[in-house]
């Protein structure tokens, strides 16, 4: 009997050996693919804030440029452009796969919100000015959405519409309903990108420079669309609509 157990355990020592091999293997493998994981997470958390960290500096600076003498303002205005271009690639590059996206629904009064978001691209510009011309309408809107959703779709479109345009250029800001469907629409009289740099939401998108592939994804969200048609030395309009049942005639002097 001793006899059969010694020779099992030879026979079996190799393969219980090569499992505990594979045990501790994979045990070192998991801990190292769980490092690396959060060395990824660490860069892409560092990636994001540097784009973000880039955004204001560069639109500050192309509201300075304006101001600039005509010999300097095209070089400014190319450096300016590169680094919105730099920040979209790395927006880009470290976008999360696409997920469901959870909406924190309330009502939300179209105009100030139109005017916040004014405001903070104003600000961002600094010396830089548009002329925004927003229509009567926007006074007697309210929407059934999620605020910070429509805020940060806003403020991707009408940023858009600063770096088409130039000093002293307007930008249209209105709202109706078209179609069956709740429209927002802004229209600026910029030079106008060609449409293949708008019609996709990669990097064709990169010369808008801002978020274009998540603004989309946050009105897919809420059922709606965001659209851009643009046409060279003629300008470009951002198109965001809504189902109509998310239009409320909740404000005062609404219809």
């Amino acid at each position: 009997m001793e006899g059969v157990v010694i020779v099992l355990l030879l026979v079996l020592a190799p393969a219980l050996a090569a499992l505990v091999w594979q045990a501790r293997a994979s045990r070192a493998l998991a801990v190292r693919l769980a490092g690396a994981d959060a060395a990824r997470a660490d860069l892409i958390r560092l990636a994001r804030m540097t784009a973000s960290d880039l955004r204001g500096p560069a639109l500050s600076l192309l509201g300075h440029s304006e101001q600039a003498g005509a010999e300097l303002r095209p070089s400014l205005v190319g450096v300016c452009r590169y680094l919105l271009d730099l920040a979209e690639a790395l927006l880009d590059q470290t976008e999360a796969p696409a997920t469901a996206r959870r909406l924190r629904e309330e009502e939300v009064q179209v105009d100030p919100l139109v005017d916040f978001v004014v405001a903070q691209v104003a600000g961002q510009l600094g010396p830089g000015r548009r002329v925004w011309r927003l229509g009567d309408e926007l006074h007697t809107m309210a929407l059934h959405a999620d605020r910070r959703a429509l805020h940060q779709v806003l403020l991707r479109v009408m940023t858009g519409a600063a770096l088409s345009t130039s000093d002293g250029d307007w930008i249209d800001v209105s709202a109706a309903v078209v179609a069956g469907r709740w429209q927002l629409a802004v229209l600026d009289e910029g030079a106008g990108l060609p449409m293949s740099r708008t019609a996709g939401s990669g990097p064709e998108t990169r010369g808008l420079g801002v978020g274009l592939s998540l603004a989309r994804q946050l009105m897919q969200a809420h059922g709606g669309e965001l659209a851009l048609e643009s046409t060279a030395r003629v300008g470009t309009r951002a198109i965001v609509s809504l189902p109509m049942d998310r239009l409320l005639r909740t404000v005062a002097g609404g219809g």
